[in-house]
């Protein structure tokens, strides 16, 4: 006999359900999580059979916690579970390792659905701000463009936490009240602190990141959020190419004092050394 469309998916639920409780290996973990949001998920027909799978692999960390975000938000989102700790794990995620993982782009892209909400608390969203701009003074050069996007899009669908932007009495790490090893983004003392990372980042070495931490402190919030598809997957070769293609110009100063024929600057080391002689 033809099985129904129901029938079906009540056949495929069954055997999602009985192949989530194998042993699998990282590999087997990591495939299993990419396909369950995106193909299994939308077909069965009680995704929240899922719930402890999901919520082990959130609870692991690393890579496997990354893929398993996306799965535990749609179950919140679609099908009303309830995960009180879901901010607070992916508070967790926020550290310097995530810069270096090959999920790194799909991490971020979930993390700007997951903090889009303007319904969040501030306090909250502070957090992940500090959190960022304290992990970018070590991330590689080609990332820090996204971390200043980021910052930036949270900070606009949060006008409040604009006084994070000009806070000149909390200026250094040792007068920073920001609580970085606090694992409760809800008592980390975000909102009394400032970000004085960014400032640093105004003295990077690759202009792009100078430029782009300057355009956030000296010229503010903008009307509109920035993308941050364009630099989700930013490579180091990216910026190579990027600063390859820059307009080189010819007059270029040398030196303060214009030279006259052989003769020495003044004040020059050189010339001293030959007035003695």
């Amino acid at each position: 006999p033809k099985l129904s469309h129901e029938q079906m998916k009540s056949c495929y639920g069954t055997i999602w359900t009985s192949l989530v409780v194998c042993k699998f290996n990282v590999d087997q973990y990591k495939r299993s999580l990419i396909l369950l949001n995106e193909k299994v998920i939308p077909q069965l027909p009680r995704p929240v059979l899922l719930t402890d799978f999901l919520l082990g692999c959130f609870s692991v960390g690393g890579a496997i916690s990354m893929l398993a975000l996306s799965g535990v938000f749609t179950l919140m989102t679609k099908y009303n579970l309830e995960y009180p700790d879901f901010y607070k794990k992916l508070y967790e995620l926020f550290r310097v390792e995530i810069f270096h993982v090959k999920y790194k782009a799909r991490f971020f892209h979930l993390s700007d659905l997951f903090l889009a909400s303007t319904h969040l608390p501030e306090t909250m969203v502070a957090s992940f701000v500090k959190r960022l701009a304290r992990i970018s003074l070590q991330a590689p050069a080609e990332c820090l463009p996204l971390c200043i996007r980021f910052i930036h899009n949270l900070i606009h669908r949060h006008r409040g936490l604009e006084i994070l932007i000009d806070s000149p009495e909390r200026s250094d790490l040792t007068t920073d009240p920001f609580l970085a090893s606090e694992a409760d983004p809800s008592k980390t003392r975000a909102l009394e602190s400032s970000l004085w990372e960014v400032k640093t980042l105004t003295s990077h070495v690759l202009p792009e990141v100078s430029s782009a931490a300057k355009d956030l402190l000296e010229k503010g919030i903008r009307e509109q959020e920035k993308d941050i598809s364009a630099v989700l997957e930013h490579t180091a070769t990216d910026n190579m190419e990027l600063e390859l293609k820059k307009k080189v110009f010819v007059n270029v100063p040398l030196n303060w004092e214009k030279p006259v024929g052989l003769k020495f600057a003044k004040d020059d080391f050189v010339s001293e050394i030959f007035d003695f002689v």
